[in-house]
């Protein structure tokens, strides 16, 4: 097992990262307006030694029952020493050992959050969750998104290949070009929607949209897939509210967070420019000229409220 990339990479500043929480935040606010609630959940994730989304989930939607999963045993003293509330269990066990032995049948919102490339691991859990998730709960999975391991140096038939031993119906209508470096998170992308779709097909007390499609990059390009699990009528009033709140989340889509690395002064102009009623206002046109361009204008129109905001404090 590699060890967690928390042991020598600093998670203080991932401005896609921190955005993607907050989306995945607003998306659990949208499933209570719509009828689903959220805040007497519990919440297994893996928190390691920061804990962000642990924070944002009690600060925001009141939640208090949670658990955070560490398999590095490097960092699990660590992990608990850091955890920040006295109700978060920090259980040293993988994701596969928790879900196997898990008895809790209260509702959940599982972020599974991986390092790891694709693999039968994690279609593993992914199966596992169709089975432990009750009516009302939340199914999250990040992936790392480039090809893992062996398969860098591998030509896209190799990969093709491997896909289809390994990874089975999941690669299904998978082709070489779909193994191509350019196309490889789009291709992670399919196989967790697929077996996401494969792990809930047998239940027959409610459905599961993946309505959460996310790509973000930091350092790494990184693949969220996720829903709900309730009725279809809670799901088309789930998806009602998003349509009105979260636009850009379209269906089976997946949507990129793009790094648009702004200094603080172009994102006051942003700001202004992206909230008024012309596109040819005084800020708008100053960008344009400085060489930003329609999608940059549309990027940070949808996410003027996610992304964050960091200072420079010299002691």
């Amino acid at each position: 097992m590699k060890p967690s990339t928390a042991s020598f990479i600093s998670y203080d500043l991932r401005p896609a990262k921190q955005a993607e929480r907050r989306i995945l935040l607003d998306f659990l606010k949208c499933a209570n307006e719509a009828g689903i609630p959220v805040s007497d959940c519990r919440y297994v994730g893996m928190g390691a030694t920061k804990f962000y989304d642990f924070h944002l989930l009690h600060r925001f939607l009141g939640i208090d029952r949670m658990i955070s999963l560490e398999r590095d045993p490097d960092l699990q003293d660590r992990a608990e020493f850091n955890c920040p509330y006295d109700f978060i269990s920090v259980v040293r066990k993988t994701a596969t050992e928790f879900l196997a032995s898990d008895l809790d049948r209260r509702r959940t919102i599982y972020w599974l959050d991986y390092e790891d490339g694709i693999g039968t691991e994690i279609t593993g859990d992914i199966i596992a969750l169709g089975t432990r998730v009750m009516p009302g709960g939340f199914a999250f999975v990040t992936v790392y998104g480039d090809p893992p391991g062996v398969l860098r140096s591998q030509n896209d038939l190799e990969r093709l290949e491997f896909f289809q031993s390994v990874l089975g119906d999941f690669s299904e209508g998978l082709t070489g070009e779909n193994m191509q470096n350019a196309n490889f998170a789009a291709t992670v992308h399919h196989v967790v929607q697929t077996a996401f779709r494969n792990a809930f097909a047998p239940r027959q007390d409610g459905e599961f949209k993946p309505l959460f499609n996310v790509q973000y990059q930091d350092s790494s390009p990184m693949v969220t897939v996720g829903g709900c699990f309730c009725t279809p009528e809670q799901t088309k009033k789930l998806k009602e509210r998003l349509d009105n709140d979260l636009s850009f989340l379209s269906g089976d889509q997946l949507y990129k967070i793009r790094n648009m690395a702004l200094t603080e002064r172009e994102r006051r102009l942003f700001d202004l420019a992206v909230t008024k009623r012309r596109s040819n206002s005084a800020q708008a046109n100053k960008l344009r000229s400085i060489g930003f361009k329609k999608a940059d204008f549309e990027s940070y129109k949808n996410l003027i409220r996610f992304l964050p905001r960091y200072y420079e404090s010299i002691i």
